[in-house]
């Protein structure tokens, strides 16, 4: 992953507050993808504060191909009905699967329009500090309505694969030494304050291996190695010491070289590996350019997990 050159000082003062959400906005497709997205938020809600959630479906909107007044109100008359189906089946699925206990004020309804567009509309509306959704083993239109509106999103995004596990006993956060990924470690720690069992947190940094020739003849290969590694270590420390004022006993840092350019690949094949049970990314900032960048890594990352729940920071 390409390092920031910019780094923020060392803070002592600095200090995580605990991980809640206050409203989160859970886009629900309506097919197979949507009992296991409910069972995790549940879950979610059992370990950490989830104070209300609104449950959204996006019937899309039927082209009216034509002019006529009475064709068109019979169009809008079917639309409404299909909206009131809709919303009864999801206030039934969700007292199904989803405990008062764990998330407090649940409120659900259906709207007409872009799937994407009225998310994101939503969200704002409601002032959401989480959005969520869930993503099919196989990859198809929902997979990137999810990657689409993680990208667009102002605000955290959690993405739920169908394939996931309803458990949390392990965080991965990959570390570029960036801001970004400075808030995203910071997110893990603050999310392992609210557990009754904190769990460990594993920061991995996937590094360029730099060209060994200049070093030849004055270095083997293998102090070469070393010498890369302890320059990588002593800039973790320091990124530690910065973002992390507490909670260190419970990370650990691991270095990868990079062989190949596929750093999602790096990231997903060690999480897999290791059976991780949430990783959380940084994406960049908040302008409209940054916004839909959101950071190749990450991207890329998203379109190819298909097992672990993945907690995007904004």
């Amino acid at each position: 992953m390409k390092e920031s050159k910019n780094s923020t000082q060392p803070s002592e003062e600095m200090v995580v507050a605990k991980f809640e959400v206050k409203q989160a906005l859970v886009g629900l497709a309506l097919n197979d993808t949507d009992e296991h997205l409910l069972k995790y938020l549940d879950f979610l809600g059992s370990q950490v504060p989830v104070h209300a959630a609104c449950f959204l479906h996006v019937v899309p909107r039927f082209d009216l191909f034509t002019t006529g007044s009475a064709d068109e109100l019979e169009l809008l008359v079917e639309q409404q009905h299909i909206k009131e189906e809709v919303t009864e089946q999801l206030g039934g699925d969700i007292q199904l699967l989803v405990k008062k206990a764990h998330i407090k004020n649940t409120t659900y309804l259906a709207r007409t329009g872009d799937p994407l567009e009225e998310l994101l509309a939503e969200a704002a509306e409601i002032e959401a500090d989480l959005v969520v959704i869930g993503k099919k083993k196989l990859a198809g239109s929902h997979a990137i309505l999810a990657k689409n509106m993680v990208r667009k999103a102002t605000v955290n995004a959690l993405v739920v694969p169908e394939a996931s596990w309803n458990r949390l006993r392990s965080i991965l956060v990959p570390i570029d030494f960036s801001e970004h990924s400075a808030r995203a470690l910071q997110q893990a720690l603050a999310i392992n304050k609210q557990l009754a069992e904190p769990v460990k947190i594993i920061c991995l940094n996937v590094y360029d291996t730099p060209n060994l020739s200049p070093f030849r003849l004055s270095k083997t290969a293998e102090e070469f190695q070393q010498m890369v590694e302890g320059d990588r270590m002593e800039a973790f420390d320091l990124f530690l010491s910065s973002y992390a004022p507490e909670g260190r006993e419970y990370i650990k840092k691991i270095l990868i070289p990079k062989t190949f350019p596929a750093t999602a690949h790096y990231i997903m094949d060690y999480a897999v590996e290791n059976e991780f049970d949430l990783v959380i990314m940084g994406a960049k900032g908040h302008s409209k350019v940054e916004l839909l960048l959101m950071g190749s890594v990450t991207d890329h990352l998203l379109s190819i997990n298909n097992t672990i729940p993945t907690l995007v920071v904004k």
